[in-house]
């Protein structure tokens, strides 16, 4: 079986002629901006790590993807920034089309997505805001509280 590192990608598209029968291993680092994957809390901002075994079955390709993604994040309750690495495992399969390239961008890219929490928070015990002058109680007390 043969290993494959690549450098940053911007595609993440195989070659279905290049691979081996008992498979290829495939490393690579691929550039979020060129991926439409922020919203307003969730921002990616450095490469993504992409670990991928590839095979043939017949005339299906199977892709199975081990997905490690830095993500910067709001918090749903304080709004301080904070980072976190997302995890995300998934299987693709795809029939062999005579074309022999297959592009696996979107739906990497909607693994990423799904990945994303609900509402991140940035430590489970995280306080939130005062509801009366925002003050972040993770730092304190407001001064009316103290009173």
């Amino acid at each position: 079986m043969r290993t494959l590192q690549r450098q940053e990608e911007t595609a993440m598209k195989i070659h279905v002629n290049r691979i081996p029968d008992e498979g290829l291993k495939e490393h690579a680092s691929y550039d979020p901006s060129t991926m439409d994957m922020d919203r307003d809390d969730v921002h990616l901002r450095e490469p993504f790590e992409v670990d991928a075994f590839i095979s043939k079955a017949d005339k299906e390709l199977v892709v199975d993807v081990d997905i490690q993604a830095p993500v910067h994040f709001t918090c749903a309750r304080c709004l301080v920034e904070f980072t976190s690495t997302l995890s995300a495992d998934a299987i693709f399969s795809y029939a062999i089309q005579p074309t022999d390239v297959v592009d696996i961008t979107d739906d990497v890219r909607q693994e990423v997505i799904l990945a994303y929490p609900l509402m991140p928070i940035c430590q489970p015990a995280c306080r939130g805001l005062c509801t009366v002058c925002g003050q972040n109680l993770n730092e304190g007390l407001c001064a009316h509280q103290k009173e």
